[in-house]
């Protein structure tokens, strides 16, 4: 066995010990992860830019015992595979974090524990660095992950009821986000004084809560063989496992893309709509060969959910998922993904956004036609007033559930990263300070809670309207 391998599993069973049962005080377990060094880890994670890439493994608090009691308080996943796969100059996946495909996936093992004596499971899988902006080394040192289960590594599946909300419990892949935008990382000064961790998680509940299938959650600590990472919301990958998961039939049954990047399937459907689109869709016989290929009510009610959450961070490029049945022929279903720059200020006003190719140029073709400019205007008024998914009560509701599961464990990332931006690398702009549950992350969540959700949906029904006039 190499070096690298030795220190890996010397820390991964450091790891293992760290979670304790209500009531119990903290052992060396606690300390040696609030404590931890890195000793024996590359000092480097490759380079950017003709520049060493410095490693950051510390943890940074006046307060041991509150992230000791906050490494308690989430699940707790620990990935474990060869250092060199993970770090190392010439394959290692973080430093080659812009790297893509399969030739950069690499074999490591998944343990997921729960606090108290809850349950848990330990597969074999694929581990590939994912996401789009946050792969930049200079952006964010703390990447997501996509977990992938395939047979040549063991299983083949994982069959774990990992959320609330009953079925699916068998799952191909898996991502571990990191979080970007508004985040104590974020480039940004300003988005990082927003830092709550919460927005994405709360924008696919929402999507659910109106009526549709939409990827769900939940947070975790992560620990990359043995070293303590931080905090992460584990979810589900709206492709075209998912997309089968919910409208049956076979993953390959569908044509599913994420962004302008294709999935699985062609472009053929998603070549005539776009078509149709851009071509004009006032006309009533036009309208319904494009509604062959979308499902409109699904499609109002993804845009009404955007538009109250202010998008500002969506175009052809990413942050959206869309899939349909192309065996049998079936409609574009659009998914939620990446809503972490929502919820930011109560009149914000992203209707005008539109890119071809993308979501907001088909609500702006679909706008000038009268009947669905109608549908669409009553979907609005269904969940932005009385009981509605998005009116006060029920958007509250669903973000305090959250915010509430991370009291405890937001010391922890904050620990982990809080100080980066102000010790490590200032980058782009200003303050840089050090970021703490008690100075910001309570902050935003009581600026959402009392003056976003109390205000926030009829500001956006009148701008709806006013766009539908």
């Amino acid at each position: 066995m190499s070096s690298g391998r030795i220190v890996s599993y010397l820390l991964v069973s450091i790891a293992l010990r760290c979670a304790l049962l209500p009531g119990q005080s903290a052992p060396v377990a606690d300390d040696a992860v609030i404590n931890q060094t890195g000793a024996g880890f590359p000092e480097t994670w490759g380079e950017n830019g003709g520049q060493k890439v410095p490693a950051y493994y510390t943890l940074k608090t006046d307060s041991p015992e509150k992230v000791a009691a906050g490494l308690r308080a989430l699940p707790r996943i620990s990935l474990s595979m060869d250092l060199d796969d993970l770090f190392g100059a010439d394959k290692g996946i973080y430093a080659h974090p812009m790297e893509t495909g399969t030739n950069w996936e690499r074999r490591a093992s998944m343990e997921m524990t729960y606090p108290g004596n809850g349950p848990s499971f330990k597969i074999d899988c694929g581990i590939r660095i994912q996401g789009g902006w946050n792969r930049r080394p200079e952006e964010s040192p703390k990447h997501s992950f996509r977990v992938i289960f395939r047979k040549r590594y063991g299983a083949g599946k994982l069959k774990f009821a990992l959320f609330d909300g009953g079925e699916p419990r068998v799952f191909d892949e898996l991502i571990l986000r990191a979080g970007c935008n508004n985040t104590w990382l974020h480039w940004s000064g300003e988005e990082r004084e927003r830092g709550d961790y919460i927005r994405d998680q709360w924008m696919r509940d929402s999507y659910r809560a109106m009526g549709h299938p939409s990827a769900r959650g939940q947070f975790v600590h992560l620990y990359l063989n043995g070293l303590y990472w931080g905090l992460y919301n584990l979810t589900e990958r709206p492709g075209k496992d998912f997309a089968a998961a919910h409208f049956g039939g076979k993953p390959n049954d569908y044509d599913a893309r994420n962004g302008e990047k294709v999935l699985s399937g062609d472009t053929k459907a998603w070549d005539k709509l776009f078509s149709l689109a851009n071509d004009g869709l006032t006309n009533s016989a036009r309208l319904r060969e494009a509604l062959e290929l979308l499902d409109p009510t699904a499609f109002a009610d993804f845009m009404i959910l955007n538009f109250y959450g202010g998008n500002a961070d969506w175009d052809r490029a990413s942050n959206w998922y869309a899939a349909r049945s192309h065996s049998p022929p079936g409609k574009y279903y659009f998914f939620v993904w990446d809503g972490e720059r929502t919820l930011e200020k109560i009149d914000a006003n992203s209707i005008s956004a539109d890119d071809d190719q993308s979501p907001t140029r088909l609500f702006h073709k679909l706008i000038g036609n009268e009947n669905f400019k109608k549908l669409f205007v009553e979907r609005a008024r269904l969940h932005l007033t009385g009981n509605g998914a998005l009116t006060a009560k029920p958007a509250l509701d669903r973000y305090e559930y959250w915010s509430k599961r991370l009291e405890a464990a937001i010391a922890c990332e904050a620990a982990r990263w809080g100080a980066y931006r102000h010790d490590i690398h200032p980058y782009k702009t200003g303050p840089y300070e050090i970021y703490t549950k008690e100075k910001h992350w309570v902050r935003e969540i009581e600026r959402l809670h009392k003056a976003y959700f109390p205000k926030r949906a009829p500001v956006a029904l009148q701008q709806i309207e006013e766009i539908s006039r």
